[in-house]
């Protein structure tokens, strides 16, 4: 039986799973409470799948894992290690964001700063955000599939846009209970690659001594041939130097500490010791689980020096898998990796129908909207959003892991310092979150729009030098404390 023939399987059996566990929602949503936020009733275990399954995607997957082979030790400071940081903060936001009765965050800013155009603001930024990070996981399945069934990458896309838009329609309800064998099939298909690269080398001492002697071309014909040492690094011999990590800390880091993603999982939690408890655990499987992904990538460089037959790093995780994997349990990665990407964007379509339905079009147009028509309306734009991600992915960005610093540090950038200052400060202002909200937004665009800051690393990927976060979150600090503190002396005077 060849390899196809076994993924096919594989696949045929994850599609069957998914259609019977998605419905569920459908039956069970009735308010635009439970499509959204499940109607703050998920218990632990649920909550926990939900948040790890949010929020390991197809970035942690495919490029997290292709970076650690080019780059070693300097792709986890770039990354992991911000994201964990994040998570800390996100244990102090539980603490008190469980108070507040909302469906969505931009919510939060409408009730905590009595505004409805920053809620609106927030909606913006929110399915702006997820428009562009539903292309990761788009891409990331398209990879997948075309090593999985040798189809085209346009149809490979087309297939997970159907998945996401069928598990997003029945609300959180459908996405938790998917979410749950997601994040198992991930944990399952980490621990199970990482094993059998594990098998093949002498030990964690040995795979370290032949990583540091590693010196060949990391993607044959690209040019570029890895310096022997700099792989276990931590600024990969010049290659990623300080300021770059620093600031990426900003985008990756302070942006998942940010994201609306993983704090409306703070208020869909049944109360907060849950809420708390959801995140620590999740770190704690996380632990493991990246592990198991700085194994695969390190052993896969010693195994494997040069890979070929790839355009970039994403995909040298399933060429891997592909060419070193028996079929049976590379099958069982493959599929992983599906879940992976899936139980990211269908939480983040779902987030951005609820940044355009609640926080823009209820919020300024259409208070008094009947529930069953709201959430027509929510599913509708589903699939609006679906389809423009969709249309997007087809000329899809070089990195998964670059692209998605780059969007988490706008969330940085914008709703960091608003949301966590309004939590924890009593004393923060309309006016000192308007200048916060809009002065990191306006420090981090140009950044973007020219692209100062850029530069390029390697002939195989590019980076930002300075991440539009930093800078961003800076200023965005900056004017939210000083403005707050001068609206606060104009209201004593008057």
């Amino acid at each position: 039986m060849t390899k196809s023939l076994v993924y096919m399987g594989y696949f045929a059996l994850y599609t069957f799973v998914i259609l019977w566990l998605g419905k569920y929602g459908l039956n069970k949503t009735r308010t635009i409470r439970d499509f959204y936020i499940a109607d703050g009733s998920l218990g632990l275990f649920s909550s926990i799948a939900t948040f790890g399954g949010t929020w390991f995607s197809a970035a942690s997957m495919l490029g997290l894992t292709g970076s650690i082979y080019a780059f070693g030790y300097s792709a986890i400071l770039y990354s992991v290690v911000g994201w964990f940081f994040g998570a800390f903060l996100i244990v102090l936001l539980a603490t008190k964001f469980k108070e507040y009765s909302i469906v969505t965050v931009p919510e939060f800013f409408r009730i905590r700063y009595e505004s409805r155009f920053l809620q609106a603001a927030g909606g913006f930024i929110i399915v702006i955000g997820y428009v562009f990070y539903i292309v990761i996981q788009i891409k990331g399945f398209g990879i997948i599939m075309t090593r999985l069934l040798d189809i085209p990458y346009s149809l490979a896309i087309f297939l997970v846009y159907l998945f996401i838009l069928y598990t997003t329609f029945g609300g959180l309800y459908s996405v938790a209970r998917t979410d749950t064998f997601n994040f198992l099939l991930i944990i399952l298909g980490c621990f199970l690659a990482g094993f059998i690269i594990w098998s093949k080398l002498d030990g964690l001492q040995q795979m370290h001594l032949k990583a540091a002697l590693i010196n060949t071309e990391v993607i044959k014909n690209t040019g570029y041939f890895t310096t022997k040492g700099s792989l276990l690094d931590p600024f990969a011999k010049g290659l990623q130097p300080p300021i770059l990590l620093i600031s990426s800390f900003f985008g990756w880091g302070l942006g998942l500490a940010a994201n609306p993603q993983y704090a409306i999982r703070i208020c869909s939690a049944k109360n907060k010791n849950t809420a708390m408890n959801m995140v620590g655990i999740t770190i704690l499987i996380l632990v493991f689980v990246y592990f198991s992904n700085l194994i695969i990538g390190l052993g896969s460089r010693i195994l494997v020096p040069t890979v070929e037959g790839v355009n970039s790093i994403d995909e040298i995780f399933p060429y891997i898998i592909y060419n070193i994997f028996p079929a049976n349990f590379g099958g069982i990665v493959l599929i992983s990796i599906i879940a992976a990407a899936i139980s990211s964007a269908n939480s983040q379509l779902l987030l951005m129908a609820s940044g355009f339905c609640n926080d823009i079009y209820k919020n300024l147009f259409n208070p008094s909207i009947e529930e069953e028509k709201f959430l027509t309306l929510n599913r509708l734009f589903v699939g609006l959003g679906g389809t423009i991600s969709l249309v997007l992915a087809l000329n899809p960005p070089a990195s998964l892991l670059i692209f998605g610093a780059k969007i988490w540090g706008v969330f940085a950038a914008t709703f960091l310092i608003p949301l966590y200052g309004g939590v924890f400060w009593q004393g923060a202002t309309k006016q000192g979150a308007y200048a916060a909200f809009i002065g990191g937004l306006a420090i981090s665009l140009p950044f973007y729009i020219s692209k100062v800051g850029y530069r390029a690393i390697t002939p195989i990927t590019s980076d930002f030098l300075v991440n539009p976060a930093l800078p961003g979150v800076m200023i965005s600090l900056a004017l939210f404390i000083l403005v707050s503190l001068l609206s606060q002396k104009r209201v004593e005077r008057s």
